[in-house]
């Protein structure tokens, strides 16, 4: 039977996961515990609200489901303290407060062992000759294949897509229609990454260093426009490599299951070369 609680939730109820998830794990793996003489195995309420730091009764409030505005880090220490998955503490939040946690790697960084470089660069390399390219949450490249390279040579030293566009003169030239087809989509790529990571330190700096460095970007900025990607967009380039030759690609944009810090593009020839984008 498929029953209905709140927060729109279906399947197994948070009391039943959460008791579950507490007798699966053996309290001698812990050493913050006493370790005095027990009983069975698992954890008790009691060892639950020593090891989040809080009362018992706060902790019985939420395994029993009561309704509140639990705060993110409790539920954090509580995803700790159950040793829960990635899966798991993302269930919690949901059955909790009806919200997924928020992103654990802060943009800009990575986490060790995040996404194997390797495998994404052997990706990459077999989209060619489509150029194609990663980017983390602050739009720096961090791989990308010989095509893409190509096409724009300044990433063979790394570099930040978002940066480029704003404050390298070039690239008003090698994006056709540079304010409405490039600029405003990636201010509101910025505006809604801003407002999912807010605390973020590395997004702030990329902010500011946009909004101090381009008067364009800080006339756009007025318009509160939020976008949260440009999958399936067609846009125009004028690029050295293509001789002043215009060329229409269709913008795929692809977010790997094991990470939400990497973004893959591929930049895809569309139509024919002149005014492919206009149809």
């Amino acid at each position: 039977m498929v029953s209905g609680n709140r927060h729109g939730e279906v399947g197994e109820p948070l009391p039943i996961l959460m008791r579950y998830w507490r007798a699966r794990r053996n309290p001698r793996d812990i050493p913050s515990l006493p370790q005095t003489v027990r009983r069975g195995t698992g954890l008790t309420q009691q060892d639950m609200a020593h090891l989040a730091g809080v009362s018992v009764r706060w902790y019985r409030q939420l395994e029993n489901g009561v309704a509140a505005n639990y705060a993110a880090d409790l539920l954090d220490r509580v995803a700790t303290a159950l040793d829960l998955s990635p899966a798991e503490r993302t269930t919690l939040y949901l059955k909790a407060v009806g919200r997924p946690p928020a992103p654990s790697t802060p943009s800009g960084s990575r986490a060790p062992g995040e996404w194997d470089q390797d495998l994404l660069q052997w990706l990459l390399d077999n989209q060619e000759p489509v150029p194609a390219f990663a980017t983390d949450l602050c739009w720096d490249v961090v791989a990308h294949n010989s095509s893409l390279r190509r096409w724009f040579p300044w990433v063979e030293h790394g570099g930040n897509q978002m940066r480029w566009v704003f404050l390298d003169p070039s690239a008003r030239e090698q994006l056709v229609n540079w304010p409405e087809d490039w600029a405003r989509p990636f201010l509101g790529q910025l505006r809604y990454a801003r407002a999912r990571h807010p605390e973020d330190l590395a997004l702030a700096q990329l902010e500011h260093d946009i909004l101090t460095g381009s008067p364009a970007a800080r006339a756009f900025w007025g318009r509160p426009e939020l976008v949260e990607h440009s999958h399936g967009e067609i846009r125009r380039l004028r690029l050295p490599y293509h001789q002043g030759r215009e060329v229409a690609v269709r913008i795929v944009t692809m977010w790997p299951i094991r990470t939400v810090s990497l973004c893959v593009n591929l930049l895809v020839e569309y139509g024919s070369p002149e005014g492919s984008a206009d149809a």
